[in-house]
Order: structure tokens, then C-alpha cells, then sequence
């Protein structure tokens, strides 16, 4: 169960050290509700025992001139210190111990100081519990406009556990961040502005521990589809994978002739937000009972991995060959590590449609020439993740799309918007019906993985 706490400090330094004191949040859509440890999953196998309790503050500096603040959706400083007039050491510490080592950091930093009218630089030093530096940082003016800023970085701890950056102030906010904020507003303007065609419709599927909604998005023209079926964001600060998956969601919704044929025949099911109390929260990992929702796909003891298996299991490929069957032909998982990669079962496993993920990744090659098609097959097989539950349940080629965290961004607008239309392709040849013999997924049948 879950109870609704403040979950806003501000900080101030009346002396060196900042106190944190509780706040009420800014508005109801960012209402954070924390989960208690005692209360966690209990088929989970991690420790409890440093979920974070507050993860918006806010501090101001000794001579009320900087203020700091992570009291945003994103946001993540779990405690701020005042070194000097214009030196401060920022805190981040993960939502739980134990966990993957994605720091995320973001905060807010502007000059107080009315007679400001120069620009002044203060330090930032980032110190790490629990991980180390992995996100060089983004910046923004407004919040939602980003452009790449590693240049401020001007010294980095060898192992990464510390890092220092040089940001300039002049009197106007500036957000800092390891990656572009592109939280629940952003991706429902998005939603919105695709469901103003008229092949295109938005529901909800259920909601989060926190009470979030978990949207869906339905793309199609055809009264009886094949289906599609496209996940994202159930990591946190995974935002390259985000965006990949909403340009290769504008391919499959876009004006082209190629989708319009598709849409005749298929039907693409979009969830492009699993983990919104992460999201909201700035987590590394995890959501809002401290659990990774991508190692739940065989408990689904959280709302958002039921939720979403409630919607998969409607679509399975099923022995009886009627036309009128809801048939699922794909699953897409978007994520983001290191490096661009596509997750993958083992080559030679016995899914449907036959050989498609080969067929796939070989015309996105073909399309790209000086772009690597790295696919890393055999991955996480035995782990319960999305890609390996429904490959393995549903007997359908699952596929974890990876982007790289510092991809151009325009390649990935290029890239992604290929891979859609090279899937399509694919797609539209395959047969409308099972041919006599193929493998398909039986309630209890098992395809083969090795």
C-alpha cells in the first residue's frame, strides 16, 4: 500500500550546511507518493532498506543569491552543501541500494542577486552514492529545449564517483540534467498531437503505485489487424531510447503511402510510458516501490508489468487460424545504454513470424550502410524481462531496441524513422493467415530459445 507524504525539502545555509525541512509540492500533477519500505514487494529479491524518501529539494545559499532545486518532475538532488560563495556540492544517491548504476542528476540553478548584470560562474561539484558519473550533462533555458554541455565538466574523479562543472549564471534559470527531461507532460502533447488523426486513439490502461495513469495509444485503419506492440521508458532516465521510439511512432502514424498501407492491415499498440512514478521522480532504475520493472516480467508484482501483460496476452498468436483471431506479430521494448544495440533472442529460436528479426535487422543494414546494425543475440534470456517473457509465453519475436545515451539526435531521428519503415516492409508481405504447419503460441506451449 501507498500513502501520500510531502515529498518537497528546502534547503537553505543559514550556515555552511544545508538542513532539509518538508514542503508541499508544486502542483497535483506532480503529487509524488512514496511507498513505505515495510510494505515493498515481497517477491522481490533486493534490500529495502535505502529507498530514497524525498527526492525534489530545494536549496538557498548562504547570502540568499544562488537558489538550487530539483522540486520538478525529473528532478533528482538529494542534498546540496555550501562551500564557498560560489562553490556547492550536490548529492545524488539512487532510490534504493543495490541498484544499476544509472545515476541520474537534475537540477535547476539560477542568481538571485537583483543587482546581478554580469555573468557569474559558480562550481558544481556532483558527488555520487552509489554509482558513478555515466550522463554527461544536457542544458536547458526553459526546460524543454536541450542542447549537450559537456564542456562544463572541468574535472572528473578517476573512477567517476565525482564530478565538477563550471555554469555560468546571468539572472535566468538554467536546468541541468544527464539527459533531456521528456517527462509525462511532454510525452502527452506528443500523444495529443498524434491523436488528432483520425487513425489514431489514446486510452488508459491502468495506473501506476502512485496512481499515474499508463496510457496507450491505438494506430490503425483496419477493422480486423495483426498487432504491434511498442513499450518504453520502463527505465527512468533512458531518454535516447524514448525518443527513438516516438520517431519511429511518427513513421507508422505518419502521411506516407507505406502507412497507410500498414495501417490497413495492422494495428500498432503503443504504452510509451511503463514507469511514470520513476519518471516523475527522477529514480535511476526503479519505480515507486523500488522494484526494476524490466526483472518483473515473470512475478508481475507491480501495476504497470500486470497492466501491461493484461494488453499483451489479448494479441497472442493462437492455433485456431480464423482471420477473426487478434494475431501478434511484434514486440518492441526501446531502451538505452552505451551504445546503439538490438537485444535479441537467441538466432535460432523457433518464433513468429520466421525469421524476422534477421530479416529486419539486415534491411535497416542495408539502409544505413555507415551505420552498425549491432545486434547482441542470446540476451537475458533467463531473466524475467520483457523481451524474454513474451518470446518465451507468446512465442512472438521480441526485440529490446537500444540507442546509445549520447547518439546525435538527429541520427536517431533517422535511424528510427528507417527501422519503422524497414519493419512495415517486412510486415505488410507477411502472410494475413498462418500458413498450415507454422509455429504458433499455445496458452501453455513453450517456443524454443537456445
Amino acid at each position: 500500500m501507498t500513502s501520500p507524504i510531502d515529498d518537497r525539502s528546502v534547503l537553505r545555509a543559514p550556515t555552511v550546511r544545508a538542513i532539509p525541512i518538508a514542503a508541499l509540492l508544486l502542483s497535483f500533477s506532480f503529487c509524488l507518493l512514496q511507498s513505505s519500505p515495510a510494505t515493498a514487494d515481497p517477491h522481490s529479491k533486493y534490500s529495502f532498506e535505502s529507498i530514497a524518501q524525498s527526492s525534489g529539494t530545494t536549496f538557498v545559499s548562504q547570502k540568499n543569491d544562488i537558489l538550487i532545486t530539483s522540486e520538478f518532475a525529473g528532478g533528482r538532488m538529494n542534498r546540496c552543501d555550501q562551500i564557498s560563495d560560489d562553490e556547492f556540492a550536490i548529492t545524488i544517491e539512487p532510490e534504493r541500494n543495490q541498484i544499476n548504476d544509472s545515476a541520474w542528476y537534475a537540477f535547476r540553478i539560477e542568481s538571485t542577486a537583483a543587482e546581478l548584470s554580469n555573468t557569474h560562474d559558480v562550481t558544481i561539484r556532483l558527488s555520487y552514492v552509489g554509482g558513478t558519473h555515466r550522463y554527461d550533462p544536457k542544458i536547458s533555458r526553459d526546460g524543454r529545449t536541450w542542447e549537450t554541455a559537456a564542456h562544463l565538466v572541468t574535472r572528473r574523479h578517476p573512477v567517476g564517483k565525482e564530478v565538477e562543472m563550471r555554469i555560468p549564471l546571468d539572472g535566468k534559470p538554467i536546468w541541468v540534467a544527464g539527459q533531456e527531461l521528456l517527462d509525462s507532460e511532454t510525452l502527452d502533447v506528443w500523444a495529443d498531437h498524434l491523436s488528432e488523426q483520425p487513425h489514431v486513439s489514446r486510452s488508459v490502461i491502468g495506473k501506476s503505485v502512485q496512481g499515474r495513469p499508463l496510457h496507450r495509444l491505438d494506430i490503425t485503419e483496419s477493422k480486423r489487424p495483426d498487432y504491434v506492440f511498442i513499450i518504453a521508458r520502463q527505465h527512468p532516465p533512458e531518454v535516447s531510447g524514448a525518443i527513438g521510439m516516438m520517431h519511429f511512432v511518427d513513421a507508422i502514424a505518419g502521411k506516407s503511402e507505406l502507412g497507410k498501407q500498414f495501417r490497413d492491415r495492422y494495428s500498432t499498440v503503443v504504452v510509451p510510458m511503463v514507469n511514470p512514478d520513476g519518471v516523475a521522480h527522477g529514480h535511476w532504475r526503479c519505480n515507486a516501490n523500488g522494484v526494476d520493472l524490466n526483472r518483473d516480467w515473470s512475478h508481475f508484482s507491480q501495476p504497470e508489468t500486470r497492466a501491461v501483460m493484461d494488453q499483451l496476452v489479448k494479441y497472442r498468436t493462437l492455433e485456431d487460424n480464423d482471420r477473426d483471431e487478434q494475431r501478434l506479430c511484434l514486440f518492441i521494448d526501446f531502451h538505452s545504454t552505451f551504445d546503439d544495440v538490438f537485444y535479441t533472442t537467441p538466432r535460432k529460436s523457433n518464433l513468429f513470424p520466421k525469421d524476422f528479426t534477421q530479416d529486419w535487422l539486415g534491411a535497416i543494414q542495408g539502409r544505413f550502410p555507415k551505420y552498425e546494425v549491432n545486434q547482441v543475440a542470446d540476451h537475458n534470456v533467463h531473466r524475467a524481462t520483457s523481451k524474454a517473457w513474451v518470446a518465451q509465453t507468446l512465442g512472438v519475436t521480441a526485440i529490446t531496441y537500444e540507442f546509445g545515451d549520447e547518439t546525435n539526435r538527429d541520427t536517431i531521428r533517422s535511424v528510427a524513422t528507417g527501422a519503422a519503415e524497414e519493419m512495415m516492409r517486412l510486415l505488410i508481405d507477411l502472410p494475413s493467415k498462418p500458413t498450415q504447419g507454422a509455429r504458433v503460441a499455445t496458452t501453455n506451449a513453450k517456443p524454443i530459445l537456445k
